[in-house]
């Protein structure tokens, strides 16, 4: 089955498929992530993951002798890497493990509407992603009076766990892109973690490439700003911008290029 035998992304072609019902082609294609995404038991297990891992981490940071954005901002670490690890694993396997079980070209043949399933398959990953963020900001939020026996200004907590959030929802659809655009799960994802670790530090260690413009690294550091000046958002401006590159680009290949 090539492209050119399900022109879902030709305006002027009409869907192979039945009429679209409440909510057109994209509320066509999002119930049916929906329900293909509670019979599947590996999103779910990352993202019971990434909770746990927040627990632990709230149980291993430093408590003692620091202030409350400071217990804060040291555990927001589970949210901006092992949070960040596992939903960008999540984001990835949203896509690619269509292709390596081979189910996409059922999904396609089915909705019909390319642009629609990869539009619904990002609004499902960008939702269960800001979910579970926000259970695991919460986490850390609640562990501050608990664990450490001081108070956690709202306004902080607020500012710092939406910067959280948004790190963590950008890095999901990061992942989903990268499948799109490799159709490899394991690649997508070795990329998006090496991304990070290794290939933003050698531009920022061998150029005069400025930390602030690292996409990864400048978003994770804002949510983590515990000296009460609070996140910087345009620090978000790089990785946003990324995000939307790549996902456009995968837009337009998994709609020109044979599945």
């Amino acid at each position: 089955m090539t492209a050119r035998s399900t022109p879902a992304c030709d305006a002027a072609s009409p869907p192979p498929v039945a009429a679209p019902g409440r909510g057109g082609a994209f509320g066509r294609a999002l119930s049916y992530e929906w329900v293909a995404l509670r019979s599947l038991r590996t999103p779910w297990v990352l993202c019971g993951s990434a909770v746990a891992a927040q627990v632990l981490v709230d149980l291993v940071v430093g408590r003692d002798g620091t202030s409350g954005p400071r217990q804060f901002a040291g555990g927001m670490v589970g949210v901006t890497l092992v949070g960040f690890v596992l939903m960008a694993a999540f984001g990835v396997n949203a896509l690619g493990g269509e292709y390596r079980h081979r189910t996409i070209t059922r999904i396609v043949l089915t909705l019909g509407d390319r642009r629609g399933i990869l539009l619904a398959k990002a609004t499902l990953t960008g939702a269960v992603t800001a979910a579970v963020a926000a259970v695991m900001v919460l986490v850390n939020a609640l562990s501050v009076p608990i664990l450490g026996k001081t108070s956690l200004p709202l306004t902080e907590a607020l500012a710092m766990g939406g910067a959280g959030v948004l790190h963590t929802v950008l890095c999901a659809l990061v992942g989903l892109a990268l499948a799109g655009l490799t159709r490899n799960s394991t690649l997508s994802i070795a990329v998006v973690i090496l991304w990070p670790v290794l290939l933003e530090n050698l531009m920022v260690v061998t150029t005069r490439f400025g930390r602030n413009l690292a996409p990864f690294g400048a978003a994770a550091a804002q949510a983590q700003a515990g000296d009460g000046s609070g996140p910087q958002w345009l620090l978000m401006l790089p990785l946003a911008v990324l995000t939307t590159v790549l996902l456009s680009a995968a837009g337009v290949l998994f709609c020109r290029r044979d599945l």
